[in-house]
């Protein structure tokens, strides 16, 4: 990841509303888990701690590591325990075989929690409005007037510009 319009700022994207700000992802209904802001409260520290702990709740499927975690933990701080919606969406997750069936359980998860901008202390961003996007969506190329950081890239697609390292 990184900046590719200094004129940004990622101030822009704060939101004295939200605790933590995620985004959707472009090609599907993905809660971005790569990147997001935190604002430093006891609420947000006790949400990545619990985030962070859920490495150890991760079902044996091909579960999408961060990704994958993030939506079911966000389900469960939202929906009552015995939610009918959940049970299925985690029953999808648990055998879940490739990324086909994972993105169908991240659209599960998008389906019982709604599509809102605001849940709670957590905000989740509309496609194409967040601080960050994939890079593969369109070849690397960037937007003056829309993007700030480009998410995806590798130190093999970079070209240097010059022998001088920047420190």
């Amino acid at each position: 990841m990184g900046v590719v319009n200094p004129e940004r700022r990622i101030e822009e994207y704060l939101d004295s509303k939200a605790d933590i700000i995620f985004y959707d992802r472009f090609y599907n209904w993905e809660i971005a888990a790569g990147s997001y802001l935190v604002k430093n409260t006891e609420w947000s520290q006790k949400f990545l701690h619990g985030f962070a702990n859920y490495e150890q709740r991760l079902p044996k499927s091909f579960h999408g590591t961060d990704n994958g975690a993030l939506h079911v933990y966000i389900a469960e701080l939202l929906l009552p325990k015995n939610h009918t919606g959940l049970r299925l969406c985690v029953e999808i997750y648990a055998k879940s075989k490739g990324y086909g069936d994972l993105f169908l359980y991240e659209a599960c998860i998008r389906h019982i929690i709604g599509d809102h901008l605001y849940y709670g202390k957590i905000k989740i961003l509309p496609k194409g409005v967040a601080w960050t996007r994939d890079n593969w969506i369109t070849n690397s190329f960037w937007n003056k007037e829309r993007d700030f950081f480009i998410h995806g890239w590798k130190d093999k697609q970079l070209q240097a510009y010059s022998s001088i390292p920047v420190l």
